[in-house]
């Protein structure tokens, strides 16, 4: 058997790995995307078909924008708080977001929080403003916890 008969054989013997550890990941809420396989039919057009990878998973943003202007930590409006969400919101969700992104009222500046410091969140009871009579409790991430970035 030649190598590129060899190679088929062995591309072919992947699929079910690929498909077993796709299904698992949809099993678990992400949004899975499994690539084609392409096999080449000679050796010269080789570079045709690179491999761009077996699947890929779609990660949850959520995308605020505030009505006051920041560019970074130093011209923060809020001091050391920092609001990511509801916390009901990020308990609730499935799948978890990965990050969040806040912009200034501009949409020249954003902040960013991402979901793996969630562990040093902590919460705190809010009037929202934006309503009459909404009370509810809220995540805050410590402000050196916040990467702030320029669009």
């Amino acid at each position: 058997m030649n190598d590129r008969k060899r190679f088929k054989k062995h591309l072919e013997e992947s699929h079910n790995a690929v498909w077993m550890i796709a299904e698992r990941l949809a099993g678990k809420g992400h949004t899975v995307t499994v690539n084609p396989t392409n096999y080449i039919k000679c050796r010269e057009n080789w570079d045709d078909f690179s491999d761009n990878g077996d699947l890929y998973i779609q990660l949850r943003v959520e995308v605020k924008k505030l009505g006051v202007y920041f560019t970074d930590r130093s011209n923060w409006p809020f001091g050391e708080k920092f609001i990511v969400c509801a916390k009901h919101s990020f308990d609730g969700a499935n799948p978890k977001p990965h990050c969040y992104y806040i912009l200034n009222n501009e949409k020249t500046h954003a902040a960013l929080v991402m979901s793996d410091t969630s562990k040093s969140w902590y919460t705190e009871k809010r009037t929202d403003k934006r309503y009459d009579d909404m009370t509810q409790d809220f995540y805050l991430c410590p402000l050196n916890l916040v990467k702030f970035i320029s669009l």
